[in-house]
């Protein structure tokens, strides 16, 4: 559920080829999400044009032959900040699902390791919880996505990222996860960090354990994958985790409507 092709600036292979390669993998269905940013520093912004995102959706849909189910979803940065220009920008697509996703705050870019050089980086990653809290709780998305992916940031600057953040600031975490559950937003089982130097999935578990204790279930499982060779990497592995954190099934999107499936 969290698949980047060429119709986002970071990602190098085309959306047909990799439904034909999620066939071979004899996966059930995949979701495609293309960037959309307007940050003035993002590499990204700029890059989203929903018409040949809309055009190579169709292809790889034809080419996949009712192979697999194909999701057509967005990840939107900064979607509190750039509500109205996300907004505008999507309106026109058939969209199954829309995933939420924090990379900046003001203008520190919370996956480099500049943000983290200097000052006190947990100051950094608990304002980065309490902008989560807002986003959760006013936006219009439907998965949280790569939550915590700061670490990546931190461990790029030598920080440590073996923290629990439910004992820092349970109170914040409680609040985000019971917002994200009483309006059926999604938390997403993000594993592209298991390949980088933070080893860590996002969420980490204790923040995927407590999801579950507080009554959360709906998960999406994602890859977050850009390029080779990661093409849809750790999906078998967070199946475990989930099923390890008490979860018997994930969720696939429809028309922005959550469909269930056996883990």
């Amino acid at each position: 559920m969290h698949v980047h092709a060429t119709s986002s600036p970071d990602a190098s292979l085309p959306e047909r080829e990799l439904a034909l390669r999620a066939v071979d993998e004899s996966l059930d269905g995949i979701g495609f999400v293309a960037h959309v940013d307007f940050h003035p520093g993002d590499y990204c912004t700029g890059g989203f044009h929903p018409d040949s995102y809309a055009a190579a959706f169709r292809e790889a849909d034809t080419e996949s032959g009712g192979r697999l189910r194909l999701m057509m979803g967005v990840e939107t940065g900064e979607p509190l900040r750039f509500r109205r220009e996300i907004g505008e920008a999507v309106k026109d697509l058939p969209l199954d699902f829309v995933t939420g996703a924090l990379h900046w705050l003001g203008d520190s870019f919370t996956l480099g390791e500049e943000a983290f050089r200097q000052g006190d980086p947990m100051e950094l990653v608990e304002e980065y919880y309490r902008r989560t809290e807002l986003i959760v709780s006013g936006c219009d998305i439907d998965i949280l996505a790569h939550m915590g992916v700061f670490r990546r940031g931190m461990a790029l600057a030598g920080r440590s990222t073996g923290f629990d953040e439910t004992t820092l600031w349970p109170g914040l975490m409680r609040r985000i996860l019971t917002a994200m559950i009483e309006r059926g937003i999604a938390l997403e089982l993000n594993m592209a960090g298991l390949r980088r130097p933070e080893k860590a999935s996002y969420p980490v578990p204790a923040v995927l354990g407590l999801y579950r204790r507080l009554g959360g279930e709906l998960v999406t499982v994602g890859s977050d994958s850009h390029r080779d060779p990661w093409i849809f990497f750790g999906v078998r592995e967070a199946t475990g985790m989930l099923r390890e954190a008490g979860f018997g099934r994930a969720f696939a999107y429809s028309c922005r409507r959550p469909l269930p499936y056996d883990l």
